[in-house]
């Protein structure tokens, strides 16, 4: 996002953010807040101490899951630098999201009062539990939604088709015409989707895209899509998904593996422990035949509805249809263990990075 834009879209939260740091520093200390033009994060920060403390800012403002906590550290860690300073600014920072930030050392201030910035001698700041008095606005619009989501993660995707006509949208994303509509004006509105020359389009801040997918995917896609989990005859995940593709073996665009096994595939570094599927509503309804029985606490297999063959990758990796690398990524920040969060920063680096870093 223009920087610019970004103040001037939200001053009150950016400002509360920054006067609650100097009135955590004792009040007489001024900070320096200013945009980092040509800078793949949003301010740099100058804090008066001796010497003085400059640091990368991020300014997101909602983080509402952990999965997003990590996806935005990996993005401000490859923005700024892994060994540079670097802080986060937030209109409310709910624990769970805090808890990973301060492993992670990452800074932050929300305009709730929370804080976390800790440099000693200079500085010790660790400020926690205060919450909005009034529960934050849900979102308004349809992008957070199922269906925007489904439309995001086919632009992201297919950015080439930014400019195409509604129904090609509408059937790539497994969207209803009217849904497609919508979320394409949402998109306009929110200037994720530009005029591009000869009366196309272009998708614009791919890196707020890519943020509202991670957070949108955790909060509302993937529990619409979870059938549930169940514990196959063969304990070890990959022996369970041989059996299972066996058992799939003539259907096709019907199925994809995600989460650690396709992870797997993609970096050859994770060796999960469980299997994570999406299927659409024949291959659920064949591995009904399957020795596999509802376990929700200790089940080896995650069963995910598919909504539709755009979350099947094209690209062939391994033996497997695979799901796309944004929903392999999302599926392991939900599983959300240090492998699978390495991992994770692994499939980020690789596949989402470049979506985030050139144009459409």
């Amino acid at each position: 996002m223009n920087n610019y834009k970004l103040m001037n879209r939200n001053p009150a939260w950016i400002a509360a953010c920054r006067k609650g740091l100097e009135e955590a520093l004792g009040g007489a200390m001024k900070v320096d807040l200013a945009p980092a033009m040509g800078r793949a994060y949003d301010f740099d920060l100058r804090i008066p101490t001796k010497p003085p403390l400059r640091l990368a800012v991020e300014a997101k403002a909602r983080i509402a899951t952990r999965q997003q906590a990590l996806h935005v550290i990996f993005q401000l860690r490859r923005a700024a630098g892994e060994k540079a300073p670097v802080a986060v600014f937030a209109d409310w920072v709910p624990e769970p999201a805090a808890e990973e930030f301060r492993r992670a050392g990452v800074f932050f201030m929300d305009a709730e009062g929370n804080a976390f910035f800790r440099k000693p001698p200079q500085m010790m700041l660790d400020i926690r539990g205060r919450k909005p008095e009034r529960p934050l606005k849900a979102e308004p619009g349809r992008l957070i939604e199922p269906g925007g989501l489904k439309v995001v993660h086919y632009l992201l995707t297919h950015p080439e088709d930014a400019g195409a006509p509604l129904r090609v949208i509408a059937r790539g994303a497994g969207v209803a015409l009217g849904t497609a509509h919508v979320v394409r004006v949402e998109l306009r509105r929110a200037q994720w989707l530009l005029p591009a020359a000869g009366g196309q389009a272009r998708l614009g801040d791919r890196k707020g895209l890519i943020d509202l997918f991670v957070r949108g995917y955790a909060l509302k896609l993937r529990p619409a899509c979870l059938i549930g989990r169940y514990r196959h005859k063969e304990n070890a995940p990959v022996q369970a998904l041989q059996a299972i593709a066996r058992r799939l073996a003539d259907m096709k665009d019907c199925w994809a593996v995600t989460g650690g096994i396709a992870a797997h595939e993609l970096t050859r570094h994770l060796e999960p422990d469980t299997l994570a599927l999406f299927v659409d509503e024949q291959a659920q309804a064949k591995l009904g035949e399957e020795p596999m029985l509802r376990d929700e606490a200790r089940g080896n297999v995650t069963l995910l509805k598919l909504p539709h063959p755009a979350f099947i990758a094209e690209k062939k990796h391994g033996p497997w249809p695979l799901a796309t690398p944004f929903l392999v990524y999302a599926e392991l920040l939900q599983e959300g263990g240090a492998r699978e969060v390495e991992t994770a920063r692994m499939i980020y680096e690789q596949f989402i990075e470049p979506q985030a870093t050139h144009g459409g």
